[in-house]
């Protein structure tokens, strides 16, 4: 599959290189140049392309039209909104999967139909009530 992660940040990283370990075409777009070029050596892959993935233009060069599934994964909700948005209207066919840092936005994301939100805050708090009533027992 070919895959589009937005934001190259420490989870995008980790993200990528499963990925790439999984045999995926992998394109990861990071804003910033030094975080792009620190991905490429990281990931010994020259899978980095800078630039603002809110931006139609970044994601069609980064090959959003013919991208399979594309990950927005900022560390800002508006801005994963939008690049998910964007990608539906704009190319239609890619699958879209947006990281919500703020649980309370997730159904909107849903609702304005991401098909697929991942909050980690939610996940990490659901699994610190599960220890917490498991220790009750």
């Amino acid at each position: 599959m070919f895959i589009i992660v937005v934001g190259g940040g420490k989870l995008g990283t980790y993200l990528a290189r499963a990925l790439l370990e999984a045999h995926h075409e992998v394109v990861v777009v990071e804003k910033i140049e030094r975080k792009a070029q620190v991905l490429a050596q990281t990931l010994n892959a020259e899978i980095a392309q800078v630039g603002d993935g809110c931006d139609p233009l970044v994601l069609e060069e980064a090959g959003a039209g013919r991208a399979d599934v594309v990950i927005a994964d900022t560390g800002d909700d508006e801005d994963n909104l939008v690049i998910c948005l964007v990608t539906k209207k704009r190319f239609s066919k890619p699958r879209t999967i947006a990281r919500v840092n703020n649980p309370k936005n997730k159904q909107i994301f849903e609702e304005l139909g991401i098909d697929s939100v991942v909050s980690g805050t939610e996940i990490v708090m659901n699994m610190v009530a599960e220890e917490v009533n498991r220790a009750r027992v």
